[in-house]
């Protein structure tokens, strides 16, 4: 019951903090108690995978401020963010703790791993990506292009986007002592982050980078659960 209560607040003092830094704005702030209070209601007895959520959000915000003066002055630092940036990263994790609380199947809750391992390497492989390499290469055919392009990758990305993954199935390791389940976790992140820039590099143009990123955590999502099938 202490380890519940103490989750609560720190979820609660995380977004306020966030807010009161200027990394989230007011509508950030109000979706982010939403997304917490529907995920938490859905999980019930398995609220402790909302730790994935809380860990993303954490190591989210220390990644973005990695060589932040580089990836200023080449235009592609992150601003403050906003309810867009909320349902783009944690849009599907709140679907998948819907879904359980509706079924009740467990498997559903490694959906809810694979979106965040996929946000958390998105994540990571844009901010390192960007960060270091000059010169990406666009997924679809490997040109290259210039730094923020949508769909870009690099080889700096790439390996950023494992360990981004791989920090979010860690945790969901040590919330189910399987360490199958780090595999599962890190594998569906890193699909879900090429299927994010497989989307970006061909239709974001009619879409947003927000859609973009909702769509690569579901894809990450759906690949854990297809995973746990063949692994777990």
């Amino acid at each position: 019951m202490e380890f519940y209560l103490a989750t609560v607040i720190i979820a609660i003092l995380f977004i306020i903090f966030a807010y009161w830094k200027g990394k989230i704005d007011s509508s950030a702030l109000v979706l982010s108690g939403v997304v917490g209070f529907v995920v938490l209601f859905s999980l019930g007895g398995k609220w402790p995978y909302l730790w994935l959520i809380l860990v993303f959000f954490f190591i989210g915000n220390l990644v973005t401020k990695y060589r932040y003066s580089r990836k200023e002055s080449n235009g592609v630092a992150e601003g403050i963010r906003t309810w867009k940036n909320v349902f783009g990263n944690g849009g599907s994790a709140t679907i998948f703790a819907l879904l359980y609380g509706i079924t009740g199947n467990e498997i559903i809750l490694l959906g809810l791993l694979g979106a965040m391992a996929t946000a958390a390497g998105d994540t990571f492989a844009t901010e390192v990506g960007e960060a270091h390499e000059r010169e990406p290469r666009l997924i679809t055919t490997f040109k290259k292009v210039k730094v923020g392009t949508s769909g870009a990758i690099s080889r700096y990305g790439l390996v950023a986007a494992l360990v981004g993954a791989g920090i979010i199935s860690f945790i969901a390791f040590i919330i189910t002592g399987n360490p199958p389940v780090f595999l599962v976790g890190v594998l569906a992140g890193f699909i879900g982050c090429n299927v994010d820039s497989l989307v970006g590099a061909t239709i974001e143009k009619m879409l947003n980078k927000h859609v973009t990123n909702f769509l690569g955590t579901l894809s990450g999502g759906m690949a854990a659960v297809i995973l746990s099938y063949l692994i777990l």
